[in-house]
């Protein structure tokens, strides 16, 4: 789909309670030929979310590796790759 972002992982962070999460994360790749990709991240899960650009998948990856590394201090995560 030209021009819209497509969701290509997506992650949540649970800590004790099973069914809340402690936040979410989301990798998606801009589809207008810019090759930018963008990682979406709010945490705490019910707070507003923050949007970083990143100029190719190899570096938002390494941003999203970041975060889970992060999150794993706090819980488990949860992740959904495009295909699973």
């Amino acid at each position: 789909m030209a021009g819209i972002p497509q969701l290509r992982e997506a992650a949540w962070l649970y800590g004790d309670d099973p069914d809340l999460p402690l936040a979410l994360v989301r990798l998606f790749e801009r589809m207008d030929g810019s090759d930018v990709w963008e990682v979406r991240l709010n945490y705490p899960a019910a707070s507003p979310t923050q949007s970083v650009e990143h100029p190719d998948e190899q570096s938002a990856q390494a941003e999203v590796e970041r975060l889970y590394a992060e999150g794993r201090q706090h819980g488990v995560w949860r992740v959904r790759r495009r295909g699973d």
